[in-house]
């Protein structure tokens, strides 16, 4: 498996980089218009989102917020808990996809979350996405619920990663 690292999110550095990646038809299949996405990752806490690196080479981009009670209950999800963190994750460079490299980002991810205190973390993805369907399971991401939004079937999958009252 390659050495995956995260990177510390910098958007006059990232931002180019990650406007190409989705422009490229892997990627804007998920993540939708490119122009609009690119201004909600620019405005996006850079805290809170980090560059996937293979090698030393960026590969993708992730990142974490924690969802509106709104935005849960729109999607069928109002019963999970206020403290979720929600991530996204994008790989940009086609040639890593199936190598490991998005299961090795997220458990990064998990550890420097679990650190922080993080009782919950959750992930979607389309009933498509066949790679991401295959790609959570490996760091123990269970499924939670499937359903219904913006003309598309979704599964959201959660992980518990500090004690807590939860239970999917």
């Amino acid at each position: 498996m390659p050495n995956v690292e995260l990177r510390d999110f910098r958007p006059a550095r990232d931002l180019p980089l990650i406007a190409k990646w989705l422009r490229r038809p892997h990627v804007a299949r998920w993540w939708g218009d490119p122009v609009g996405t690119l201004a909600g990752i620019a405005d996006h806490p850079e805290e809170m989102a980090a560059i996937i690196v293979v090698d030393m080479n960026p590969v993708g981009y992730l990142c974490w917020q924690t969802p509106s009670r709104a935005e849960l209950k729109e999607a069928g999800l109002a019963d999970l808990p206020n403290d979720l963190i929600d991530i996204d994750i994008m790989i940009g460079e086609r040639t890593m996809m199936g190598q490991g490299v998005g299961p090795e980002a997220l458990r990064l991810l998990f550890e420097k979350l679990r650190a922080l205190g993080v009782r919950l973390v959750g992930v979607a993805t389309s009933l498509a996405n066949q790679r991401a369907l295959a790609a959570f399971p490996k760091v123990n991401l269970q499924p939670y619920r499937d359903y219904f939004e913006m003309g598309e079937d979704y599964r959201y999958f959660t992980k518990q990663l500090n004690d807590g009252f939860f239970s999917p």
